[in-house]
């Protein structure tokens, strides 16, 4: 990881002393909701679609391994068998498809943004953290956080062992990960010295930056674990309740054998 942004890292973990206490619950959720538009969680999203791909894989690949056994398939059924691979391919698609709206479409996210963001603060800080992050220095700020909020999902599910490397069939999601990381962390990159971030500074310092930098860290990167999460744990119970996909494929497989 880059040495400006352990800093950055360091700095944010340093403030943290508490979480805020509940702020005004009858906050306007509109310039809420334009708050949570200024942030973009596009790394976390694909870093959720590399998870969740293997997830569903997994499912998949359990319950195609049951198949096997219980029909006594024998050692070729298995990945680069053409029929178990189309199995694998007609059982997944319904759970990517979950996938999409329950995770990468963050349709999801207003709800629990607005409860998180009206239980943490006022109506006045509200509107001052839109207008400091509607500043070209904001928007920067804005993406250093997102950034942020990214490592720490990733930490966690990198260090539970939840998130296992070189997973087969994540290829391509990894891929998209890696570009859109490089992207995220070239983009938000800038100069401290620059005279024109003396705002940015005032701001990272002030106790309402120092507040909404350690709340989103700590309650969003909280929302978007629970969430990948709560969608992984629906996919097993899916993944079973699409066994007979596998039935044409699995005649197949014996034709095949048979000759």
């Amino acid at each position: 990881m880059p040495a400006t942004l352990h800093r950055l890292i360091a700095f944010t973990l340093a403030i943290v002393t508490a979480l805020p206490l509940a702020a005004n619950a009858a906050t306007d959720p509109a310039p809420i909701e334009q708050l949570l538009r200024i942030h973009d969680w596009k790394t976390t999203v694909a870093l959720g679609n590399r998870y969740l791909k293997q997830q569903s894989l997994v499912a998949t690949r359990d319950v195609l391994a049951s198949i096997g056994r219980e029909q006594k398939l024998g050692a070729d059924w298995k990945r680069g068998n053409p029929a178990f691979d189309a199995a694998e391919a007609a059982i997944s698609a319904p759970l990517l498809e979950r996938v999409r709206a329950d995770w990468t479409s963050l349709d999801w996210m207003t709800a629990e943004w607005t409860e998180m963001a009206q239980a943490s603060f006022s109506g006045a800080e509200v509107g001052t953290l839109v207008e400091h992050f509607s500043s070209p220095v904001g928007r920067k700020q804005a993406k250093i956080i997102d950034h942020s909020v990214q490592f720490h999902v990733a930490g966690a599910f990198t260090m539970s062992g939840k998130l296992i490397q070189g997973f087969p069939g994540t290829e391509e999601e990894q891929k998209t990960l890696t570009y859109v990381w490089a992207d995220e962390d070239r983009d938000m990159r800038f100069s401290i010295a620059d005279a024109e971030n003396a705002q940015g500074q005032r701001f990272a310092l002030s106790p309402l930056g120092a507040k909404y930098q350690r709340t989103l860290i700590i309650k969003v990167t909280g929302i978007l674990g629970a969430r990948l999460d709560r969608v992984a744990a629906t996919l097993p119970a899916q993944a079973k309740s699409l066994a007979a996909l596998a039935d044409p494929f699995v005649a197949d497989f014996r034709t095949a054998a048979a000759r």
